[in-house]
């Protein structure tokens, strides 16, 4: 008896194909729907771990943007490609990366950091590696610490806030609600980092020499 056809990409990675992985992700389309709303509309890339759905597409309605996902030996959804992407320098208002690879982590914030304009912004998404929610988490929801990518960013001159933890929230026993409230037990985790180009010094003005007369 012949074995059963698979639908998934042979070598493909099982990443985020869990129940929990799923609802994680639409819990961060919802945060950054919300978040995107107020930026200007411009072309934008979007990296998500596991095939594109319907939901992601719907996400940024009326704007100019790529959508991938990833693949064996790259990236599929509007262009096949791998790195270097076949993008120009400084095109791109905004990239999301949602839950990349570590595997090629430096190369494809690298990658991210070109095709960026001044002021363009990155969104990282990462599970948070202390909330409560890993206790039920599948092998294939990986929790890196947040803590190296945040290090990557800033060695590639973006300016990174702190992360931002998104999700359910999870009481401590024997705590009140407004101090767990402030510690970070959220599902997930988002690091916004902004390019910021080098603004132009003015030339300094010449100073009067002590003792020269002002020009008539």
């Amino acid at each position: 008896m012949p074995a059963a056809a698979s639908s998934r990409q042979p070598g493909a990675k099982l990443r985020f194909s869990g129940a929990e992985a799923q609802w994680l992700l639409a819990e961060e389309r919802r945060w950054l729907a919300e978040a995107m709303a107020v930026r200007p509309a411009r072309p934008w890339l979007w990296l998500v771990p596991g095939p594109c759905t319907g939901a992601d597409e719907a996400l940024l309605p009326g704007r100019r943007g790529m959508l991938l996902h990833e693949c064996e030996g790259g990236y599929a959804g509007a262009l096949r490609c791998g790195l270097p992407l076949p993008l120009a320098n400084d095109c791109l208002g905004d990239v999301v990366l949602q839950h990349p690879a570590s595997d090629d982590a430096w190369a494809l914030l690298e990658e991210c950091t070109r095709v960026l304009v001044d002021g363009g912004r990155l969104w990282l998404f990462l599970v948070n590696p202390w909330s409560p929610f890993r206790l039920r988490r599948p092998r294939d929801l990986p929790a890196p610490a947040h803590g190296p990518w945040l290090q990557r960013l800033r060695a590639l001159g973006l300016q990174a806030d702190p992360p931002q933890f998104i999700g359910p929230r999870w009481r401590l026993a024997g705590t009140g609600g407004t101090r767990a409230s402030r510690l970070p037990l959220r599902a997930a985790c988002v690091i916004v980092a902004e390019k910021r180009g080098l603004a132009p010094v003015a030339p300094a003005p010449l100073a009067w020499r002590r003792g020269a007369a002002p020009a008539a």
